[in-house]
């Protein structure tokens, strides 16, 4: 009920129009379900790709192209960081103005590099054995008792993939990220990656198709 509430919200305020008629699905459960993104804002480029990790389970891992994006930031950091640190012995002074300059720079970059890192690494798992998909790192013992939510859905819960499109502008360009995210019967989405590449997004959500057994929405 609350996370249909927040999409009807983003809807408002956003004032993005639906630009796929869930109509043509001929699926009252689609036309229960919101088509606008849940997940604001994207990768311009592929950030996560579909990988079978055993005949009875699948994860999306973080692509190279963004674990290097995120070490970029980090490591950049670092550096004006160790960079400080030779400015205080060399000054032999703690607060002047270009160490506490570099310092604070460092630090930011290196904080936003390691959460990017951090959170874009994270488990987004669809495993057979416990029957659930999930994201984050859940305790499996808690996955006895999962019920749909944004973190994880149980497969019994599943009712289709749904795949949305968002024009994403920023200060100098603009790009398409795309949004794959489970819907239930009830029209509850949780979603589970939203990136920049459409064929990969498509291909990925082709093989999840066969794997759960529902059918796919491209809103696309």
């Amino acid at each position: 009920m609350f996370r249909k509430l927040i999409d009807q919200l983003k809807k408002l305020t956003t004032g993005d129009g639906e630009r796929f008629d869930p109509a043509t699905l001929n699926d009252p459960v689609a036309l229960n379900t919101e088509w606008s993104p849940l997940k604001r804002g994207g990768a311009s480029f592929c950030t996560r790709k579909l990988v079978q990790v055993s005949p009875l389970r699948y994860e999306f891992r973080a692509s190279w192209g963004a674990k290097a994006f995120y070490l970029i930031f980090l490591v950049v950091g670092l550096g004006l960081l160790i960079a400080s640190l030779f400015q205080v012995i060399e000054s032999e002074k703690i607060f002047t103005e270009d160490v506490i300059g570099l310092g604070a720079v460092g630090l930011i970059f290196t904080l936003a590099g390691g959460l990017m890192f951090y959170f874009g690494t994270k488990p987004v798992v669809f495993d057979k054995q416990y029957e659930c998909f999930w994201t984050g790192r859940i305790p499996t013992d808690e996955l006895m008792y999962a019920t749909a939510n944004e973190l994880l859905m149980p497969f019994k819960e599943i009712y289709a993939i749904q795949l949305i499109s968002e024009l994403v502008s920023g200060d100098k360009n603009s790009y398409y990220s795309y949004e794959m995210n489970l819907v239930s019967q009830e029209g509850v989405r949780t979603n589970v990656v939203d990136h920049g590449k459409l064929d990969q997004i498509h291909a990925d959500a082709r093989t999840l198709s066969e794997f759960l057994e529902v059918p796919i929405w491209d809103g696309i």
